[in-house]
């Protein structure tokens, strides 16, 4: 096997590839990458039996048979060359592989293809294309509102539910949900739902890069493959009934805050300093046009307090949160107005951009916690 690469398009290759090999694992072959070579391109696999990632990139003089090769070890290597040709050739008598670059040459051992684990073939029931860049904001808008209780294995994942009026995606982890309508995606009702793995959908946002236009899902029975570039992204969906999580969204919210996003931001980012570390509780005291946000940790004595002007004529209200739910809330709106709905200081809270972006409604819950004196 051998073939010469551009050092910046290998090591760009590598490190989204790094993304799937496993940190820890019982399989040693997992640690690998599987590389195929034809004589202008090579292609290479990462998989962790569950998510499987293929790149492809150009090469020159490709030749020879397939081999697995320590993914870690040779993107640490590549990570440190000069950016100029890379070559990558077998080592018959050391039964490894050899990286040249310049003059430096590295070994490192390789094992047999044979070993790797084979993708299994899936017979693809639907298709469709989604704008990449409004995949990648949705993923991003949606990912920290993803459970990490692998007891709840249904909540680790992101639904992708289909209807006529929109496509709903929504994650959720029992404290704050997430949910988005993205109209352009109207009429997708036939392909019903599915979850789909947090980790898979970090990977392919973090596949997409400016040149990316449309990716393709291709759904199959508990399976699903991104097609994006040169690149495909292959995972297992996730099975289980998801949560009624229509029930929990409250309908008669009426008390209704709207205030600079950016100034509710900071005050809740400097008040939350003074908060418990183990509760994160962070009080709103809300009167007419009037809000104060404070927060307290007896054990350390330390007290926060900070005084906004914002648009409000609900009821007199206090109510707590999550400091550190709040905080990651606000970061993911991108508009400069946030507006709050309240019921009481027991219900969920609603969290909405001013103005959502074209053909998409974007709204943000929020549980409260129970207010400590």
């Amino acid at each position: 096997m051998r073939f010469t690469v551009p050092q910046k398009e290998f090591l760009a290759q590598l490190q989204k590839l790094s993304a799937v090999v496993p940190s820890k694992t019982t399989h040693p072959m997992l640690n690998n990458i599987l590389l195929h070579v034809e004589p202008d391109e090579a292609r290479m696999t990462a998989t962790d039996l569950e998510i499987s990632l293929t790149t492809r990139m150009k090469v020159e003089g490709g030749q020879g048979e397939d081999v697995a090769i320590p993914c870690k070890r040779l993107l640490e290597i590549v990570r440190e060359l000069d950016e100029r040709p890379v070559t990558v050739q077998t080592d018959r008598h050391n039964n490894g592989v050899e990286i040249l670059s310049g003059q430096g040459v590295f070994q490192i051992p390789c094992e047999s293809a044979e070993n790797f684990p084979i993708l299994p073939g899936i017979q693809v029931s639907a298709e469709l294309e989604i704008p990449a860049e409004r995949l990648r904001q949705h993923v991003e808008r949606l990912a920290f509102a993803v459970s990490t209780d692998d007891l709840r294995p249904v909540l680790t994942g992101v639904l992708f539910e289909f209807r006529a009026e929109a496509l709903f995606l929504v994650a959720t982890d029992g404290h704050r949900l997430v949910r988005i309508q993205d109209h352009k995606l109207a009429g997708q009702e036939s392909l019903g739902s599915v979850v789909i793995p947090i980790k898979a959908l970090n990977l392919v946002a973090r596949s997409l890069d400016s040149s990316s236009e449309n990716v393709k899902l291709s759904l199959a029975q508990n399976h699903l493959v991104f097609s994006l570039g040169g690149a495909q992204i292959y995972t297992q969906l996730i099975n289980g009934r998801y949560p009624a999580y229509e029930g929990v969204i409250p309908l008669q919210n009426e008390n209704i805050l709207q205030t600079a996003r950016g100034a509710l931001y900071r005050a809740v980012k400097q008040v939350s300093n003074c908060a418990n570390n183990v509760t994160r509780q962070i009080n709103f005291t809300l009167s007419e046009n009037r809000l104060v946000v404070t927060a307290e940790d007896n054990e350390y004595g330390s007290r926060g307090r900070n005084e906004l002007d914002v648009d409000y004529n609900g009821d007199a209200l206090e109510i707590a949160f999550n400091a550190s739910y709040l905080d990651q809330m606000l970061r993911h709106l991108d508009t400069d107005q946030v507006v709050f709905k309240f019921g009481t200081a027991e219900r969920a809270a609603l969290i909405l951009p001013e103005i959502n972006q074209e053909d998409e409604d974007l709204l943000m819950l929020l549980m409260p916690v129970r207010l400590m004196r």
